[in-house]
């Protein structure tokens, strides 16, 4: 006889009568459930076809990627564009490890970095060939001054680059002269050409051809511009001009300086830069697309979680959004059901975000008068605080409360996010 077959004996009679008491609760409870829910929606387009982990890879229809897929994909690709947002730690791990993935081709690529300018390019190459450590680079690259975001969360990348003596080449145009072509163009918004005006030093650092925007990407170009917190107008036609001509000439002078670096090693170029330079191909690709007519481009791109664009990347990787403020917090998104919620990860202490009352574990729920769908509501929220001279709040839940934090005025004491 199975030993279970006599288990119904040994039970007492009135814990069988309380367990079909309990059961028949259930079924009841279930079909009430089934009776008052509704049929799921049918017509609702599927974004992506599985929940992601962060760092993993999906194609352009949202499905699953794997490593040597990705690799696949960019076998045949002279560049690979990959963008980022530069405060983001998952980013720059998911670019270590596209870099170790393709490091790995028959033909390795070189890295190009829109972090640092051309003019730098001898330090990088002691920097491949192994005669300076990631670490010191910081100081040899003038880090602070010439990018300004902090470097030690480039450290993965840059290790990437030397563990696999990958070459690496700087994209950019020195800031010194970006600075003082955005003084020429606001001076002398009547001359027909504000280059004309810089030093012929300093024109030497510009792209030898500086293509405009396409008419699709302007609007986009006023979006950002108006989403700065330094006092732009996107109102001004001089201004918009000026911002204009001044996104062509880092997107004209990347694709130079990527073009340049593969017809130097004839080799695969994997470009780093941030996403708004990258997604939908209208900023560097479209400028490579002129200076290099037919090779093929593969452009990468973060994935957050929110609405999926299959036309703004070939490959996405998801990495969830993440802020780290000058006011001492950090906040990310997590999924939450069919949403994400934006949670507070980190409080530094004596920050003016713990003295507010913002501690870890508190989900945002809304900043100023944006309700948190993404982290770009902070920064709207941070850019109207800023403009009308008024404090940043925020409601945040802390299990079934609901708390206001004010973070107080913003551009004053390192506030302004």
């Amino acid at each position: 006889m199975p030993a279970h077959a006599n288990h119904r004996a040994l039970v007492p009679a009135h814990r069988r009568g309380r367990g079909a008491f309990l059961l028949t609760a259930l079924l009841l409870a279930l079909s009430a459930l089934g009776a008052c829910a509704r049929p799921a929606p049918t017509n609702m387009p599927m974004s992506v076809s599985f929940l992601p982990a962060a760092g993993e890879f999906m194609n352009a229809t949202g499905d699953r990627l794997s490593p040597e897929g990705l690799r696949q994909r960019a076998a045949s690709a002279a560049y690979v564009l990959v963008g980022e947002s530069h405060g983001n730690p998952c980013d720059h791990a998911a670019e270590a490890r596209i870099i170790t993935l393709l490091a790995h081709a028959k033909t390795p690529p070189v890295v190009g970095l829109e972090m640092a300018p051309a003019s730098l390019n001898p330090v990088l190459q002691e920097f491949s060939e192994g005669r300076i450590a990631p670490e010191d680079l910081e100081q040899r690259l003038d880090w602070k001054t010439n990018w300004g975001h902090p470097f030690a969360k480039y450290l993965p990348v840059l290790r990437a680059i030397r563990d696999w003596r990958l070459p690496a080449y700087g994209l950019n145009v020195p800031p010194g002269v970006i600075r003082r072509l955005s003084a020429a163009a606001m001076q002398n918004a009547t001359a027909a050409d504000p280059v004309a005006s810089l030093s012929a030093e300093d024109r030497a650092h510009l792209p030898a051809r500086i293509i405009p925007p396409a008419p699709e990407q302007q609007a986009f170009l006023r979006e950002v511009m108006g989403g700065h917190l330094d006092g732009r107008n996107a109102a001004d036609p001089r201004q918009v001009a000026r911002f204009q001509l001044i996104q062509s000439v880092w997107d004209s002078g990347m694709a130079e300086q990527a073009v340049r670096a593969r017809r130097a090693t004839a080799r695969p170029v994997v470009l780093l830069a941030g996403t708004a330079h990258v997604e939908g191909g209208l900023g560097i690709a479209r400028r490579i697309a002129v200076l290099d007519p037919g090779a093929e481009i593969l452009l990468i791109s973060p994935w957050r979680g929110q609405d999926f664009e299959p036309s703004d990347a070939h490959v996405r990787v998801y990495c969830p959004e993440s802020f780290e403020s000058r006011m001492g917090m950090t906040i990310e998104s997590r999924p939450f059901g069919a949403q994400f919620e934006y949670v507070v990860s980190a409080v530094k202490r004596g920050s003016r975000a713990e003295a507010a009352g913002l501690r870890p574990g508190d989900v945002v729920a809304r900043a100023g008068g944006y309700r948190l769908r993404s982290l770009n509501a902070l920064h709207l929220a941070g850019s109207d605080a800023f403009r009308e001279k008024k404090h940043l709040v925020l409601v945040i839940r802390r299990g079934e409360d609901a708390f206001s934090v004010d973070l107080g005025p913003l551009g004053q004491q390192g506030g302004k996010p």
